[in-house]
């Protein structure tokens, strides 16, 4: 139901231009959902802001992206041609793809209450009366969860608790029924209590209405709960891919195996956690080679410093970018520059 191809993303800053997105490409397929993990800094949240059309005024698009989406109707959207403030667009936001962000205190606003801005999103989307809109709103604030939702739709945001505002903010996604949901870490705020109830609350309402979905998290250990497939990022490209279970099952780069190792588990209690060491880069000062080389154990010099690795693909949707992996040095002729 949507497919990205060749995503480079760009900022103009005063340091000159930034590339936190480079020649990104991803499917989703209908009533799947693909998880795109990754730490802070990869460039998650600004690749799927792109299929939003959300980039600030300062964003460059790569003209050679293409972005396809198949609407409820059918037809195929290209998302990247459709003009600012149009009618289509606006169909397209929440009509056709809902989102929920990462901190729900920021996307509603204080001075209306959460009923009130439900209903302006049904009745923007849905052919719905303002009875009829209000009513939406209270039985899908019923489905989140949230108990004596009649009288909750009358609260302003800061009247609930975290647990709650995102349960709100999963009902706004979904109240004008979008066939695709992208979900931007919507339990980082959230204890784990709460986060557990969350996740299945998003997979029960998945099922029930078959949509797709893209959930963004740095927890591989969240992926494994909910993502059919997977694309692991590390700043701004995609490392390695492919069916969940295969990917944490038989990790292939060093990064994915680096972000499952610093997974606590009950198992392993007294043990020390495994980060992955270093920081991620600065876009303004990515390195030359592999971009992980500087924080890789296994890292060759003279190749992974030099020579940024092609991506090889090692079956069905599975694919990884590193020269460590004997079919990537196989399948890719290693040119190193004078």
């Amino acid at each position: 139901m949507l497919k990205v191809d060749n995503l480079t993303i760009s900022f103009r800053t005063d340091e000159g231009l930034i590339t936190p997105v480079q020649d990104v490409s991803f499917e989703v397929k209908a009533g799947r959902t693909l998880g795109i993990v990754g730490e802070s800094g990869s460039g998650k949240s600004v690749s799927t802001k792109a299929l939003m059309r959300l980039l600030p005024g300062n964003a460059l698009v790569s003209p050679d992206a293409r972005m396809a989406y198949v609407n409820k109707a059918g037809e195929t959207v290209n998302v990247e041609s459709l003009k600012p403030n149009s009618r289509a667009l606006r169909q397209l936001r929440g009509g056709e793809i809902g989102m929920i962000f990462q901190e729900p205190m920021a996307s509603f606003s204080p001075v209306y209450t959460i009923g009130n801005q439900m209903i302006e999103a049904i009745r923007l989307h849905r052919k719905a009366s303002k009875k009829e809109a209000r009513e939406i709103a209270i039985d899908m604030l019923d489905r989140v969860g949230i108990s004596n939702a009649s009288a909750r739709v009358d609260q302003y945001p800061h009247e609930l608790s975290g647990g709650m505002r995102q349960r709100a903010m999963i009902a706004l996604a979904l109240s004008a029924g979008p066939a695709l949901l992208i979900a931007d870490e919507p339990t980082t705020a959230l204890d784990v209590t709460i986060q557990a109830q969350v996740l299945e609350l998003m997979g029960d309402l998945q099922r029930d209405l078959g949509m797709g979905m893209i959930f963004i998290t740095h927890d591989l250990g969240v992926i494994a709960q909910v993502a059919d497939d997977v694309v692991v990022m590390y700043l701004g490209k995609i490392v390695e891919r492919g069916a969940t279970a295969e990917v944490i099952r038989n990790p292939r780069h060093p990064y994915t195996q680096g972000l499952l190792k610093a997974i606590p588990s009950l198992d392993t209690l007294h043990d020390r956690l495994s980060p992955v060491p270093g920081d991620i880069p600065s876009p303004t000062e990515r390195p030359s080679g592999c971009p992980f080389h500087t924080r890789c154990g296994q890292m060759r010099a003279g190749q992974c410093d030099v020579v940024e690795p092609p991506e090889v693909q090692l079956g069905e949707g599975r694919a990884v970018r590193c020269w460590l992996d004997a079919e990537v040095s196989q399948s890719a002729k290693l040119e190193i520059p004078a």
